[in-house]
């Protein structure tokens, strides 16, 4: 295993007898080793970053699943109260006149039909 100091460059070394060595870093070791810090470093950022975009998604998806299921059986079981039924299977005011508009454009577009008819079967003069 090797130890690495940043500020003096030393590091430490175990021999396989479990002699610690100590040697000076060559410049090349010690730019890899800043270079692996920075890369750790980084590493680090990304993997908080992500947690603390995750995290909110993560609480917004249990909530949204919750209210689903919750909501559409507490809706369900008003909607199909036995008191409501003839409330929610009345017609209101406002489809009661267009329904009434339609039904005598109906009569009248009939009407109309029936004019047309009785024309086509008048002889040419």
């Amino acid at each position: 295993a090797v130890v690495s100091t940043q500020s003096t460059g030393d590091s430490r070394e175990r021999t396989s007898s479990g002699v610690e060595v100590e040697h000076q870093l060559t410049r090349r070791e010690r730019e890899e080793v800043q270079m692996i810090e920075r890369l750790v470093c980084h590493y680090f950022t990304i993997i908080r970053k992500q947690l603390q975009d995750s995290i909110p998604k993560t609480i917004m998806h249990f909530m949204v699943s919750y209210l689903a299921k919750n909501l559409s059986s507490s809706l369900i079981s008003e909607l199909y109260s036995e008191e409501r039924f003839d409330e929610l299977l009345s017609e209101s005011e406002s489809v009661r006149r267009k329904r009434d508009r339609a039904v005598k454009m109906l009569e009248a577009l009939g009407e109309a039909q029936k004019v047309l008819g009785s024309l086509r079967d008048i002889p040419d003069v």
